[in-house]
């Protein structure tokens, strides 16, 4: 990470602001400004503190794991297990239905071509990371094991939106040197990617603190 990102963003913004992308109607004052300015701040100490305490929390010292650790997309790949957790997607009905939601998502962006392009997405791709039928039983197999996992060629659909199948891949066996998720063969030979919990609690112990900084401020 630059030594920049360590600086409190007010000293780098500290210069008169030129223009703005504000909606018709609204004013730019000073103090929207600072409020703007100091709900930055927020958001950039959050992740700050999001990388501090989750390479913190990493059984593993190797550079490679840590610098994986440190990424935007490991932040997106915290955030989807804290959200399956947080909203109690706890079983292989509920982690079907979850699927089906994420198949109805891409079906509309395949029918948008603007918000296709957004996603950096195509057709292909949406084609392959959308859950078939035979594919949804498999999903929900997996889930229903005394230790439910996700296979990681699902996890990786389920995240397409905000990685890619490569990324995704890089991702769970840096989770996996870091104590994070464990990887386990499932008895059909699928890599099954179990969290063991702690993400969860950094991504929620991080939001949660932001949260509080953000109505205090």
């Amino acid at each position: 990470m630059s030594s920049l990102a360590y600086l409190p963003l007010s000293i780098l913004c500290s210069g008169r602001r030129q223009g703005g992308m504000l909606q018709a109607g609204e004013i730019d004052t000073p103090g929207e400004v600072a409020a703007d300015l100091a709900f930055m701040e927020t958001l950039r100490r959050m992740r700050a503190r999001f990388q501090s305490e989750i390479v913190g929390a990493c059984a593993s010292k190797q550079p490679d794991v840590t610098s994986c650790l440190r990424q935007e997309s490991f932040f997106q790949f915290a955030e989807f297990f804290y959200a399956i957790r947080t909203y109690g997607v706890d079983s292989a009905e509920k982690l079907k239905r979850l699927a089906m939601l994420h198949n109805e998502h891409l079906a509309q962006i395949d029918e948008d071509k603007d918000r296709m392009v957004r996603y950096g997405l195509n057709t292909e791709r949406i084609r392959t990371a959308t859950f078939a039928e035979e594919q949804l039983s498999k999903l929900m197999a997996n889930f229903s094991g005394p230790a439910p996992g996700i296979d990681q060629s699902d996890l990786a659909r389920l995240l397409v939106t905000v990685m890619s199948s490569e990324t995704c891949r890089k991702l769970v066996v840096a989770a996996d040197k870091a104590g994070f998720v464990k990887r386990v063969r499932s008895p059909y030979g699928a890599v099954l990617v179990v969290s063991l919990g702690i993400m969860e609690r950094v991504y929620g112990d991080i939001i949660r603190e932001a949260r509080h900084g953000a109505t205090s401020a």
